[in-house]
């Protein structure tokens, strides 16, 4: 049933030429891990701390539950499963690791719509635009499924474990500031959940098809990969949210010409890492850490800057800047 869907938007789309394949090819861009970090490092550096560390939060605990649940699945893309089907190019080259549950509407539900949440009641924000950022969160569920790398249940199991998540993350963040070393345990919890994940990736067994030729279809150790970079990112984020949190401690209580000026580093500098990641985790790869712990240390220096490196940078210079000002 779910592939007959998959088949029945296909027909759409050769029907129709492709006409709306560009539309959905640049909504799925909008559930990028990498994409939705430059919006969310500008509320973060820029905007207001708190809630970028609260959609933070939300992101990156569900990018882990998504890595535990897509090498437990371990199920396949619908390509491999039905070669009837024939995803839009564009789509499939992003496409990798295993396919159940989607990490694009993960990170939609995650960042979208932990944004919503965090104006909610807002006098400067109108509910209009809340209701954009849920339209926009299922738009990008969507978008899988009509590119052909999705299957229905995919993006549907994606969207209840991640808003349920985002609900008690929103319950639980107010509980931190209550209690003056659990940032501590959180932080230390947060990082051996993502240990425990790569030591799940690297030791459990995965399943291995054949074509007819003999060949193996899918190769389970290549597919887990996500699941590596997923824990890699989480690392990054706990341990430098902690670090910021006790010793940097930058505010976001600043003029909107400063706020402006930190938004701009902050895209210029993390679109620079991370244009130079793919090559970083290579050179690692090559020193024999192997493809997966190579793709998590590059994830975990990229956010770790994200969170902590690059505000302590910030606070800084703005430091040096005051003390000038001010002789």
């Amino acid at each position: 049933m779910d592939l007959n869907y998959l088949l029945m938007l296909q027909n759409f789309r050769e029907a129709t030429g492709g006409v709306l394949n560009t539309f959905f090819e640049y909504i799925t861009k909008l559930g990028e891990t990498s994409v939705l970090l430059l919006p969310l490092g500008i509320i973060y550096w820029g905007v207001d701390k708190k809630k970028g560390i609260f959609v933070m939060f939300t992101l990156f605990i569900n990018r882990i539950i998504n890595g535990f649940v897509k090498i437990t699945a371990c199920a396949y893309r619908p390509w491999i499963r039905d070669s009837r089907i024939t995803p839009v190019p564009e789509a499939k080259v992003d496409a990798t690791g295993y396919s159940f549950p989607s990490g694009h509407t993960t990170n939609a539900v995650s960042v979208w719509g932990g944004l919503s949440m965090n104006i909610e009641g807002s006098p400067k924000c109108p509910k209009i635009l809340q209701i954009i950022m849920w339209v926009l969160v299922l738009l990008i569920a969507f978008s899988r499924n009509y590119l052909g790398v999705h299957t229905p249940q995919d993006v549907i199991v994606a969207l209840v474990i991640a808003s349920a998540v985002l609900i008690l993350v929103a319950k639980f963040m107010p509980l931190i500031d209550k209690k003056p070393k659990a940032d501590i345990c959180v932080a230390l919890g947060g990082t051996a959940l993502c240990l425990l994940l790569i030591l799940y990736a690297a030791l459990k067994s995965y399943p291995v098809d054949y074509a007819a030729d003999g060949s193996v279809i899918v190769e389970g150790s290549k597919m887990a990969v996500d699941s590596y970079k997923n824990a890699g990112m989480g690392i990054g984020f706990f341990i430098g949210w902690l670090i910021e949190r006790r010793l940097i401690k930058f505010s976001t209580e600043n003029s909107p010409v400063v706020n402006i000026i930190r938004a701009v580093f902050c895209v210029f500098t993390y679109t620079m890492f991370d244009n130079f990641s793919g090559s970083a985790a290579s050179a690692l790869t090559g020193l024999g850490l192997g493809s997966g712990l190579s793709k998590a240390l590059v994830q975990f220096a990229l956010i770790f800057y994200f969170v902590a490196i690059g505000p302590a940078i910030v606070k800084l210079f703005e430091n040096i800047f005051q003390k000038t000002k001010k002789a």
